[in-house]
């Protein structure tokens, strides 16, 4: 079982996708229940898209969309620090 199928397999209500963007700032998004990760990233960066991505699922219930507001910086800096740590539980042996 690969990595992403562990991520899939701890979150049956997620759906995840590979879009194809070429952007290397471009990681990955949620809309609702869909995880978009960018194929284009490494398969470390879409484990860790997909954890991050996964905090927002879990822990947001606001629009996030505008990148300057300080609610969603808090919320950005709160999903990177939840997803090491979720990283560090399931892949650190």
């Amino acid at each position: 079982m690969s990595d992403l199928e562990i991520i899939e397999d701890l979150y049956p209500e997620l759906r995840f996708w590979f879009v194809d963007v070429p952007d290397k700032h471009y990681h990955g998004h949620i809309e609702g229940t869909d995880v978009y990760i960018n194929c284009n990233q490494s398969n470390d960066d879409w484990i860790r898209t997909s954890l991050h991505e996964v905090v927002h699922y879990t822990y947001d219930r606001c629009n996030l969309s505008d990148g300057r507001s300080i609610a969603t910086l808090r919320s950005e800096k709160w999903a990177v620090c939840e997803s090491r740590r979720a990283f560090k539980r399931l892949f650190d042996y």
